[in-house]
């Protein structure tokens, strides 16, 4: 009598490869991934984290001995930094939202109506900031003094007869809200242009056979699906205008005595480390900027989940 023998399921022997497989491709993508982190991640370690680690040290150590915070008080008590506190949250309340809303209203507005002269109006909304820094300010400068600027008839209207005239008061602020639109947001228009050319056609397709309005589709279509590259924009901006320094600087030099050289935080620190020589003050307020631009950072994040996947969001 013959014994039958079960044969091996072919399943296993076609399974048993797959597994040296697997172990082969994850030192590639490990590789991959370091190759691709790996150069930020040292330029974040070295002028990131060691410089603040480095201002940290400063400020609670001089000439060698510890000074158990004095720094961090002083700095806290004096009375300039309230009033450069001040100035800086009052520009940044006017400027953002001016920002945000003259870069969401072009970018979809660009979106919504493409055509020829399309890429002609990405090159004008970018060319006020291809000039930026200290010479966007000169230029800034020029444009409210009545003398060579290309408003004087508008100016001497509003009865300007000089650059002191159009930088006193609290118009300083106002000077600097319209320079800070006009530098920074045509960069971050084609930024968002870019950002909604890249949305899905067949979503934007299925918006309009549903009946949806360029607004409906523009608000609860586009808007969510972009809306990482939004908050890229408001952390992005509040880190610069919060650190706002070369424009009170040198708007400063053709309004003799109308901004004050500790207007900003930023220009208070720098008074500290250049003018008093008190790099501990200097490190103490650069250290507490920081905190805030953090915390900042922080709340935008969360807010608007920006680094939110969609199987978390079906979570």
């Amino acid at each position: 009598m013959k014994t039958l023998t079960t044969p091996r399921p072919p399943a296993v022997e076609a399974a048993a490869p797959v597994t040296p497989r697997r172990r082969r491709r994850r030192p590639a993508r490990t590789a991959a991934v370091w190759i691709l982190v790996g150069p930020y991640t040292a330029f974040l370690l070295v002028f990131g984290l060691a410089p603040a680690g480095y201002a940290l040290w400063t400020s609670f150590v001089d000439n060698g001995s510890f000074t158990g915070g004095r720094d961090w008080v002083t700095v806290f008590e004096d009375y300039r930094l309230g009033d450069a506190a001040a100035n800086v949250a009052t520009y940044l309340l006017l400027w953002l939202p001016i920002l945000l809303l003259t870069v969401l209203s072009l970018a979809f507005t660009l979106h919504a109506r493409p055509g020829r002269t399309t890429s002609a109006l990405q090159l004008v909304y970018y060319l006020p900031g291809a000039v930026t820094g200290s010479a966007a300010a000169l230029l800034w400068l020029f444009m409210v003094s009545p003398d060579s600027s290309p408003f004087s008839p508008l100016l001497k209207l509003m009865d300007i007869q000089s650059a002191t005239d159009a930088l006193s008061g609290g118009s300083v602020i106002a000077v600097l809200t319209v320079m800070g639109v006009a530098v920074h947001a045509g960069g971050w228009i084609v930024v968002l242009y870019g950002a909604l050319n890249a949305l899905p056609r067949d979503v934007l397709e299925a918006a309009q056979v549903d009946g949806a309005s360029a607004w409906r589709t523009m608000w609860h279509v586009k808007l969510p699906m972009v809306r990482t590259y939004v908050a890229f924009v408001l952390i992005s901006s509040f880190a610069s205008g919060s650190q706002v320094f070369v424009e009170p600087t040198v708007l400063s030099t053709g309004a003799p005595g109308q901004i004050s050289p500790t207007w900003s935080v930023n220009q208070l620190a720098y008074t500290y480390a250049t003018q008093d020589g008190d790099f501990g003050k200097a490190a103490a307020l650069s250290l507490a900027m920081l905190a805030v631009g953090v915390l900042a950072a922080w709340i935008v994040i969360t807010r608007t989940r920006m680094y939110a996947t969609d199987s978390s969001d079906s979570r």
